[in-house]
């Protein structure tokens, strides 16, 4: 009995100091707290609606495909199933705003979710592209907020515009991150460790 007795009071006084680990440093689900917003510059002029894409990236433009099928020899044309190799270009621009960045651990890394939102209806194909390919620089992985936006569309509520995107980084690349920056056009978010 007294044994029994013991491992409960060691047991019960262990767990009790444990909670005083819930909120430090230490605690890997601490290590990315609330993000920041900040304000970026604001110009006086809205954008032009020639800044925003018009088109549907999934139709090909047809000077495009006349540029390709002149690119493609006769051994990429023969055959059943081949198809030409392409290169993707992506064509679309920053989001007006970002309103929401949570980074949530999960063993093999962390999940970034951004929540952005356009200045009209329809943004689509919405996408994180890293600014440094090569790796975080100084500890800050940034990211900018990018999506195809249709200039011809209403406004809407801000319910309706809302778009959400998010990215993975594994354990090796959170080793060398302290800080994770999205920009947007008008604002930017921050989350550090």
């Amino acid at each position: 009995m007294r044994i029994v007795v013991s491992v409960l009071v060691i047991s019960t006084m262990t767990l009790a100091g444990c909670s005083g680990l819930r909120d430090s440093r230490a605690n890997p689900a601490n290590w990315f707290g609330q993000s920041k917003p900040e304000r970026l510059v604001e110009s006086s002029t809205p954008p032009a609606p020639g800044d925003r894409q018009t088109g549907n990236p999934l139709i090909e433009e047809p000077e495009a495909r006349r540029s390709n099928a002149i690119r493609q020899s006769a051994v990429d044309r023969s055959g059943l199933l081949s198809r030409p190799d392409r290169e993707e270009i992506y064509e679309g621009s920053l989001i007006d705003e970002v309103t929401a960045l949570r980074v949530a651990r999960v063993p093999t890394g962390a999940i970034i979710r951004v929540t952005g939102l356009p200045q009209r209806e329809g943004a689509f194909d919405v996408r994180l592209i890293q600014v440094n390919p090569d790796g975080p620089v100084n500890g800050v992985m940034e990211y900018t907020l990018n999506a195809y936006q249709p200039v011809n569309t209403r406004q809407g509520s801000v319910r309706t515009r809302e778009v959400e995107v998010g990215t993975f980084l594994s354990n090796k690349d959170l080793e060398q991150i302290t800080e994770i920056r999205i920009v947007a056009e008008r604002n930017q978010r921050s989350t550090t460790r």
